[in-house]
């Protein structure tokens, strides 16, 4: 559909009644948000937001877009409270804004002020970071990588909402090697959704996925679900979010990207056309010029989507209103009471808050003993093998494949560990939010990595022979060569040269023994020293994580539950302020309050419809 001028014009003209309306209704700060969104109408650049959990490859994906592996870090997520600009430049440069200015870094330098394992001195108060290119596809065009939108990595998400007010569209990234889309991700993309009509859903890394079709249609089926679910709670909700369930999928591989680019860069052109369009990365740059091409498509969107979340505000307030100043005062009453039960739950809610969090402190304990037990049954079989080698060439071989074997097996232990943990802990933090009436998070240590735990020293050598012990070893083999030789002299004139032979042969043997059994001690004492030095380090990382995660969910339990008492005192006073006044001026007040829901249902109205008209359009830019 094309963007027509009066399509233009009816979408600018509810906008100002809208904000008219806000402001009438002595709601400046929803008034604010519309004029900040319409105050973006007249940018020459199309705003791109990038978005989606930590380790779904949105950094990668950007990368590869621009033919520059490695110019944004891929590692590590974005910093909370920061995000990372890509706009079309002469050159390559890049500049940190912060509080107290801005300043000129080398580009190699980025991951050391916009990364979450960066340099913190450098990355404190930085705002962002702003990159300039020569590339085609970012003329018009102005690309924004966020940080992650995991439910535990509150700021992150808070980061990532707020961006999205200055966003054209949204590209949501999710994973083919990952799991299907989680909760938190779905409900995030609800909150995107108040903002930006125009979604994309990008898969990636679907080079290596043989089950990225089933993968994309288990995505679909969750989406599905979860406008179905907020439906039943709330019809307005769900045709809110029914565009999700129409936006365009795009599957993409930056990994055949960069390997087009590679063998383009060999003068291999045939080869690098099949890798790009393997790659999947063509539809997704059409979809982006396509969005700079329709840029006042997706604003009219971005407006009409804002204009019905300041609308919905207005309307439960006037609902409120228009109860409290009822005649018999009934309705008031019944809504009054029902906000006072609230709030006595609320409150006791909140002084049991402390007791229910007491479990969490011990969750540490128990990820150490989860270590401990998991790298004590993998240890068992090294135990075993090394008692049983009889020799020293044994020993060599043995030793020579122990790094690796041990760097294996413990790396399978960990993916163990991993499990275990995550179901212990997700499990004890959902069981807090629980208590508190709080809905659950999904709780996943996927993303966090393995740390270095082998060491060089399992490539020493077994030990050298010991010297000869004179007292322990020299008397005892005499006295036997003696006493060998004069029991054979008694056969045989030669039994004196034999008695010494035999008994050097038997004190060899014996000198072997006790070197093997020495080399396997010491072996037990290496692989010892690794599983304890494995068990340290993998219980640290995951107490830090866990502890994170603990910080996180008892974070966002406050947060709602203070947003929560705050939102019921408001209603509360809101009820209560008509009980001191006349029949007549609670007449006059029922009469205004009824006007602005008429009101606000008149303006709601007209921007579903506007939004019926511009949704298809939008996701059709795919």
């Amino acid at each position: 559909m094309p963007v027509t001028t009066d399509l233009v014009q009816q979408v600018l003209r509810l906008a100002n009644e809208v904000n008219a309306f806000a402001k009438q209704c002595g709601r400046a700060d929803l008034s604010q948000t519309l004029v900040e969104v319409a105050a973006r109408w007249k940018e020459t650049e199309t705003t791109i937001v990038v978005a989606g959990a930590q380790k779904r490859g949105k950094s990668r994906l950007i990368n590869a877009l621009v033919g520059r592996p490695g110019l944004l870090p891929v590692d590590a997520d974005v910093a909370t409270n920061c995000h990372l600009t890509l706009r079309r430049g002469p050159v390559l440069s890049a500049t940190v804004h912060r509080n107290d200015g801005d300043v000129e870094i080398d580009p190699e330098q980025i991951a050391d002020y916009a990364s979450t394992t960066g340099d913190p001195a450098k990355r404190r108060d930085v705002l962002g970071v702003d990159v300039t290119m020569d590339h085609p596809l970012l003329d018009g065009v102005r690309l924004l990588d966020t940080p992650g939108v995991d439910s535990l990595t509150l700021g992150h998400r808070q980061a990532t909402v707020a961006i999205l007010q200055r966003a054209d569209a949204l590209l949501f990234a999710l994973s083919a090697q990952d799991q299907p889309v989680l909760r938190h991700e779905l409900e995030f993309l609800a909150e995107a959704m108040e903002r930006v009509q125009a979604v994309a859903f990008v898969l990636t890394k679907v080079e290596d996925s043989a089950n990225a079709q089933a993968l994309l249609e288990e995505n679909r089926r969750r989406l599905a679900t979860f406008v179905a679910d907020a439906g039943r709670s709330s019809p307005g909700t769900a045709a809110a979010l029914a565009p999700l369930l129409e936006a365009p999928w795009l599957p993409v591989s930056a990994k055949l990207a960069e390997a087009a680019a590679a063998q383009r860069s060999l003068g291999r052109e045939d080869r690098a056309a099949k890798l790009q369009e393997r790659s999947g990365m063509g539809p997704l740059e059409d979809y982006i010029r396509a969005c700079a091409g329709g840029r006042e498509l997706t604003r009219s969107a971005t407006v009409v989507s804002a204009c019905v979340s300041v609308l919905s505000s207005l309307t439960a307030v006037a609902e409120d209103d228009v109860a409290s100043a009822s005649e018999d005062g009934a309705e008031a009453a019944r809504r009054l009471a029902e906000v006072d039960k609230a709030l006595e739950e609320l409150t006791r809610t909140m002084r049991d808050r402390r007791r229910h969090a007491v479990g969490n402190q011990f969750l540490g304990r128990e990820v150490s003993a989860i270590v401990r037990a998991r790298l004590a049954r993998v240890r068992q079989p090294y135990e075993q093998a090394i008692s049983e080698l009889g020799t020293r060439a044994a020993l060599e071989r043995y030793l020579a494949q122990l790094p690796e074997s041990v760097e294996q097996s413990i790396r399978a232990a960990w993916d163990d560990i991993v499990a275990e943990v995550s179901r212990l802990v997700g499990r004890a933090l959902n069981e807090f939010l629980a208590a508190l009436g709080l809905e659950p998070m999904e709780m996943d240590l996927a993303k966090l990595s393995m740390p270095t735990v082998w060491s060089h020293e399992l490539q020493s050598e077994p030990g050298e022979s010991a010297k000869l012990d004179l007292l322990r070893e020299g008397v005892p083999a005499a006295t036997m060569a003696v006493t060998i030789g004069m029991a054979l002299a008694h056969l045989n004139p030669i039994g004196f040269l034999i008695g010494p032979a035999i008994a050097a042969a038997v004190m060899s043997r014996r000198r072997e023994w006790e070197q093997v059994h020495r080399n396997q001690a010491a072996l037990r004492r290496l692989v010892s020293e690794q599983f304890t030095q494995a068990a340290g380090e993998i219980t640290l990382a995951l107490e830090r994580e866990v502890a994170s995660w603990r910080v996180a969910v008892e974070e966002t339990a406050d947060i709602a539950l203070a947003g929560q008492r705050k939102e019921l005192e408001a209603r509360r006073a809101e009820l209560r302020a008509p009980a001191g006044r006349s029949a007549a001026d609670r007449g006059q007040a029922r009469r205004r309050a009824a006007d602005r829901l008429a009101r606000a249902g008149e303006l709601t109205e007209r921007a579903l419809a506007l939004r019926g008209e511009i949704g298809p359009a939008v996701n059709a830019l795919a």
